[in-house]
């Protein structure tokens, strides 16, 4: 499955909007099929391409201890294809998925031994070469010869070819902690190929090369998380904020969680998260509606609702009792990260939180003008507020200069904390807050495909309609209600900082990325990882597509698509 610019979809979307001068009830129609799943249709007459997706109303915070990363995986199985695509003799893929599944079996048994004996301090790991008995040696060689032999009946990647041979485009996908996201373009005059190709993956799974994509998945955590400067470093201070809650494991899952999972568990999960009561789908082009809707009837009507409605997420957040201080030395220049918890998407001080995070944020906002312009101590500073489905978090971030004790930014950040509740901020602030959101929201509802996405991850949230009902209430917002979730929610008794120093003799940091954020830094090496990935002519075709996704970013996410862009023709 293709995995670009992933990390570049979600900033975007984590920037929040306003409402349009027409009122997205307006342009959105909403119908709902007799077994539960829901269509939004957006007509934009003349646009040749139309832009399709489908949100599964599941998450990172749908899993528990010992499935951790199944959601994620699932965004992978799902491009594997079906019985009558990617395969050249079904049945014989549903005999060799069989064996295999017999064979993991075995396999497991032996491993709850193995687990027992890292318990118990008799091995140092998992992949201790000890632990490997003759007889799990018998059981890979079998098993690896019939992941051999599967391969050998795939037609690989015969769902993407489909598509691209009818002119469709950008097909791909997303999992975050609350939804999975799949999309792509497709050609006015295929609309009914979409139809039929999304359909048939919902409606006949086969998790094709299931225990196989495990190890991709595995070997992707390592990229993103181990191989990174601070990844293991920011997922234990992760879980360390979020004590006790789904949120304090990461998306892509822990390591022996990925390593266990069985197809039996992934078909029990596919059963509750993917059944049409859990999906909505977006369409957003030039299309006849009421063919539209004859297909959605046709094509997804067949598809049984779900006999077991998903679980309510009931964990809570646990408050620390007190703020804790992580420290640890990375292969990156000091820095520091403040967090605090705040409240879920759509909460009653969600627009507020919005706006006090702006106020801090560009190259106008208090933290540039403070840390990086007359401190210079740093070459970056922002803040995030990420209201999400369950909870949500405020961070303020600096990212110093070289030798700079993480601290003394620390210091200062809480100093800019501590204006704003003492006196609040000014009405130019305020206004000049607005100004700015309401032109991003412009610029990004223009293009038909980042509307789409924009309602796939807001009713992934809540319900599409938030995505308006929430960004009105910000022009209500006023200097007072900043002020006052300043003092309520920004406390130092109840915060986690995050502080990272340089470690000694650690490799240099290239200069160009001199002045990105942590988080710029992260998502540039990420895409650069993943587009390296592949083979030199698929990099190239990915050029176009990096062009046409920087002139619909944001600013900093501009700057992080030329530094990916440069790098690739090195």
């Amino acid at each position: 499955m293709k995995k670009f610019l992933l990390a570049t979809v979600m900033l975007l979307l984590a920037l929040p909007t306003l409402a349009q001068e027409q009122s997205l009830r307006d342009i959105v129609t909403e119908h709902r099929l007799d077994n539960g799943m829901r269509f939004l249709f957006v007509q934009r007459p003349g646009a040749p391409m139309i832009t399709g997706g489908w949100v599964a109303h599941v998450g990172s915070a749908n899993e528990r201890p010992g499935i951790t990363g199944i959601s994620h995986l699932f965004e992978h199985m799902m491009f594997k294809g079906t019985s009558t695509i990617g395969v050249q003799d079904a049945a014989l893929d549903d005999q060799i998925r069989a064996e295999l599944d017999a064979l993991r079996g075995k396999m497991f048994l032996l491993e709850r031994d193995s687990r027992l004996k890292v318990r118990t301090g008799q091995a140092e790991s998992m992949s201790d070469p000890a632990l490997v008995t003759e007889e799990m040696n018998g059981l890979q060689e079998q098993f690896q010869a019939l992941i051999e032999k599967q391969r050998d009946n795939i037609i690989k990647d015969q769902f993407d070819q489909i598509y691209t041979e009818q002119g469709a485009t950008g097909m791909n996908a997303f999992t975050n902690a609350d939804m999975t996201v799949y999309f792509l373009r497709v050609p006015r005059n295929k609309l009914e190929l979409w139809f039929w190709m999304e359909s048939d993956r919902l409606s006949d799974p086969v998790f094709r090369e299931f225990y196989s994509e495990r190890d991709v998945v595995y070997e992707e955590r390592r990229m993103r998380t181990e191989s990174t400067p601070t990844g293991v470093q920011n997922e234990v201070y992760n879980s360390l904020f979020w004590r006790g809650h789904p949120y304090g494991w990461p998306v892509v899952g822990w390591p022996s969680d990925i390593a266990a999972i069985t197809r039996e568990q992934a078909e029990n999960f596919f059963d509750i998260y993917y059944a049409p009561n859990n999906l909505t789908a977006v369409l957003v082009g030039d299309f006849d509606e009421a063919q539209a809707l004859a297909w959605a009837k046709q094509y997804f009507g067949r598809i049984p609702r779900g006999k077991q409605l998903p679980p309510d997420v009931v964990t809570m957040y646990m408050p620390p009792a007190g703020n804790f201080v992580y420290r640890a030395e990375v292969d990156a220049p000091p820095s520091a990260t403040l967090s605090f918890r705040t409240t879920a998407y759509g909460g009653e001080d969600h627009p507020a939180l919005m706006v006090l995070a702006n106020v801090f944020n560009g190259k106008t906002g208090r933290l540039h003008k403070r840390l990086v312009l007359k401190d210079q101590l740093a070459t970056s500073a922002s803040a995030t507020e990420n209201a999400q489905k369950y909870d949500g978090i405020f961070q303020l971030s600096a990212n110093g200069k070289a030798g700079v004790d993480p601290d003394a930014l620390k210091t200062i950040l809480l100093e800019e904390v501590a204006k704003i509740q003492t006196d609040g901020i000014s009405e130019y602030e305020l206004e000049k807050v607005r100004n700015n959101l309401t032109a991003d929201n412009f610029r990004r509802l223009e293009d038909n495909f980042f509307l789409a996405i924009q309602l796939l991850y807001y009713d992934g949230l809540r319900d599409w309609t938030s995505m308006e009902t929430v960004m009105n209430r910000v022009s209500k917002v006023s200097r007072e209600d900043v002020q006052r979730v300043a003092n309520k929610y920004l406390l130092a008794e109840n915060m986690g900082s995050k502080l990272f120093m340089r470690k000694a003799g650690g490799e240099p940091e290239d200069p160009e990325l001199a002045g990105f954020s942590d988080e710029q830094k992260q998502t540039a090496q990420q895409m650069l990882t993943q587009l390296k990935s592949m083979p030199a002519e698929k990099q190239k075709e990915m050029l176009p597509q990096l062009e046409s996704m920087r002139s619909q970013a944001p600013a900093e996410m501009q700057v992080v698509i030329d530094y990916v862009i440069k790098q690739l023709g090195k």
